[in-house]
């Protein structure tokens, strides 16, 4: 049988479906939404590395969101994942040098199939950074959790950057008391900068910022030299998990960017069954 046999065409057919999406009909609570959209998206990211023949791969947990006005009972969740995949594949082809620039290319992609003011994504992964032991310098890859949001507000993206790093403290109070003995543990930094899309701030500067802010790094190998010179490191260089938010506060300040910074320090505390949480949030203009 023929389309005209039938009275219509495919084309037809296909713009009455656009017509009786549902999605597009009006709520029966006119009230605008925030936030919409997907959660717990998981996706290979590549990335060009410093050398124009080398490339870093990813698996990235991605969460992105868009507001919904008031004359639409839905948003179309599937062009989401579609302008997430979309740019994804291309950047397989020809990776982007950062998570922020895909994270723009993304939400650029959904303007031209879904309309909204306001959009975020959030790209989260670990990193693997190559360090060398303190005395044997052996290499080792040490892992590292890093977020980035990027968010639109009309044509103004900012970002939001935010690192969780691993470290150790030495406690002053017990050094000075026992005459030179300490308990020591297991601490953690998340460090998170809101800032504009164009500032030049790299997730390897802050992790960095963070390890210096600890009494010493942890390190995934250590042979027993190595293990001397941490534990002597640390003695040298006691510190409350104020002194290591205050320490990271002073270091992120000195990157001289205009925007929010957030630092959230958690010691692990050894000799009690809580830990010791120390914050400071500030503005900078």
């Amino acid at each position: 049988m023929s389309e005209s046999s039938i009275g219509i065409s495919k084309s037809d057919q296909h713009q009455q479906q656009q017509k009786r999406d549902t999605q597009d009909l009006a709520p029966k609570v006119k009230e605008t939404i925030d936030r919409v959209g997907v959660s717990g998206l998981k996706s290979a990211l590549t990335l060009r590395a410093s050398s124009e023949t080398q490339e870093d791969h990813f698996l990235a947990d991605i969460d992105m969101f868009i507001d919904l006005d008031t004359e639409r009972k839905g948003i179309h969740m599937s062009r989401l994942v579609e302008s997430i995949n979309e740019v994804i594949s291309k950047r397989t082809e020809q990776p982007k040098e950062s998570f922020e620039a895909i994270g723009r290319d993304i939400l650029s992609e959904l303007q031209k199939r879904h309309h909204y003011k306001r959009g975020e994504i959030t790209l989260r992964t670990i990193i693997m950074i190559r360090r060398h032991t303190p005395v044997t310098g052996r290499p080792t890859y040490e892992p590292y959790d890093v977020e980035v949001k990027m968010m639109v507000n009309g044509n103004v993206f900012t970002k939001n950057l935010h690192v969780k790093v691993i470290g150790n403290t030495l406690c002053p109070h017990s050094l000075e008391t026992t005459h030179g003995k300490a308990h020591v543990q297991r601490a953690e930094v998340d460090l998170w900068i809101e800032t504009a899309a164009e500032e030049k701030i790299l997730l390897e500067e802050l992790i960095d910022i963070c390890e210096r802010s600890f009494s010493s790094p942890t390190y995934t190998v250590l042979k027993t030299v190595d293990e001397a010179a941490v534990v002597e490191e640390m003695f040298r260089n006691p510190k409350f998990v104020e002194d290591v938010a205050r320490d990271c506060f002073k270091q992120t300040r000195n990157l001289d960017f205009k925007g929010k910074v957030r630092i959230k320090v958690v010691s692990l505390e050894s000799i009690h069954k809580h830990n010791a949480v120390s914050e400071i949030e500030r503005v900078f203009n």
